[in-house]
């Protein structure tokens, strides 16, 4: 594309060298700054006007402005008409590139003739737009939940590279698909109430736009979101995404039986943690979960959790307590490929045995995160508060002690999260 605006150039020159003619009149002249201009792809241009004698007071001097780049399309520009103040000799006019991705455009400016001046050799200034590059546009997952709020995220690739912003903000449009069954501003809202995923800020690679639940409603609980193809932006391999208005999670959907499914989804990703810190840091995980192994949730005055018939290894954590039903948010499941943030519900149960030992004891009131998974089928059992003292000791060391800053919090929830599942029990 440069070498193409290159060649253009060169042809333009040699037109106007040929046009150009001296003229020894002391009329004042007045001239674009030069006859050629580029507008970059993303830089905004200066076109400047040259008085040969500044006015005593205030002219305007009007350009027509034509081309085969088209206004508000390609390019914008602030102003039709240069105004030279008293005294003055330059004046600046302005020209922002927009959405210009068709080659071979240029934008024609031309004098127009004003009282007491005489128009000199540049008299017509022409500019040769510079292209941008098209955005290939994914939506990073096809499928999202909607609870309380869930940000839809999309990835842009430049040349089939990533891209990353600097300083620079992209705006993604998308439609919202009219098979969507949800409607705006009755189940659901948009934050910020634009049609547009946001890409703003240094170094981010996504486009984002936040959904916030407003009603659930059976038979009206699904949106889908469509990549607005055009301009700048065009599909990528996941143009749509389709949103489950499903609501916020209650206690009353964890209430009954469920029974360990044989699955630590979790395990490898942990072993390769802690081999980072002591191969042998794993040597006593809590592998002694068995199929017969069931908790149950029960409703009541006081909302409960029992695990009379569990006898595998859960029995070193878990007690027979209350379990209060805290907030669903947000979590970044680390031990999942790609990292994907899922909404996690916080789980407060009244005293679990921190040390997850049989023979160490130190109990007090934790969390745990619980997913509904296969349509509500499917429990996952994140436990994340915990200090170990039978396994991951090292790895659980190193995390309290970092080597800058404090500790986190709950040290071993991002990198050590111990993830079992359980089925329903019919």
């Amino acid at each position: 594309m440069r070498k193409i605006l290159f060649i253009y150039v060169l042809m333009l020159s040699a037109c106007f060298l040929t046009a150009c003619s001296d003229d020894d009149d002391s009329t004042p002249r007045l001239s674009f700054g030069r006859p050629i201009y580029i507008l970059r792809d993303v830089t905004p241009l200066a076109v400047e006007l040259v008085a040969s004698v500044a006015p005593t007071e205030a002219i305007s001097v009007p350009i027509d402005i034509s081309g085969t780049a088209i206004l508000d399309e390609d390019y914008t520009i602030e102003k039709d008409a240069f105004t030279l103040q008293p005294g003055q000799t330059i004046d600046t006019i302005w020209i922002t590139p927009k959405d210009n991705v068709t080659s071979q455009r240029e934008i024609r400016l031309a004098l127009r003739e004003v009282a007491g001046y005489q128009l000199w050799n540049n008299r017509v200034a022409m500019i040769p737009v510079e292209t941008k590059d098209v955005f290939s546009c994914s939506f990073e997952e096809t499928k999202y939940d909607l609870k309380n709020e869930v940000i839809v995220k999309m990835g842009l690739l430049l040349n089939g590279q990533m891209y990353y912003t600097s300083t620079n903000e992209v705006r993604v449009p998308f439609d919202i698909d009219p098979a969507s069954t949800a409607v705006l501003g009755e189940h659901y809202e948009i934050v910020g109430e634009a049609q547009e995923l946001v890409m703003v800020g240094r170094y981010k690679s996504t486009a984002d736009v936040t959904l916030r639940f407003l009603k659930h409603e059976e038979g009206k609980d699904k949106v889908i979101f469509r990549l607005h193809e055009g301009g700048l932006f065009e599909r990528g391999n996941f143009s749509a995404t389709t949103i489950t208005v499903s609501g916020p999670t209650t206690f009353k959907a964890l209430v009954g039986k469920w029974a360990y499914n044989g699955e630590f989804p979790s395990e490898s990703f942990i072993r390769r943690m802690a081999g980072y810190v002591d191969p042998n840091d794993c040597d006593n995980l809590p592998l002694d979960n068995r199929l017969t192994d069931i908790i149950e949730f029960v409703a009541g005055a006081d909302n409960t959790l029992n695990i009379d018939q569990v006898q595998g290894d859960l029995t070193k954590y878990l007690r027979n307590c209350k379990a209060e039903f805290g907030e669903e948010g947000p979590w970044r499941l680390y031990e999942e490929t790609g990292m994907p943030t899922r909404d996690v519900i916080t789980l407060y149960l009244e005293k679990a045995n921190v040390n997850y030992s049989a023979t160490n004891i130190s109990e007090r009131r934790v969390f745990v995160g619980i997913r509904l998974l296969d349509k509500s089928q499917t429990l996952e059992l994140r436990i994340v508060d915990y200090e170990p003292t039978d396994f991951l000791t090292r790895s659980y060391y190193d995390q309290m002690h970092p080597g800058w800053g404090e500790p986190d919090e709950f040290p071993m929830k991002d990198l050590y999260p111990l993830v079992f599942r359980f089925k329903k029990v019919e």
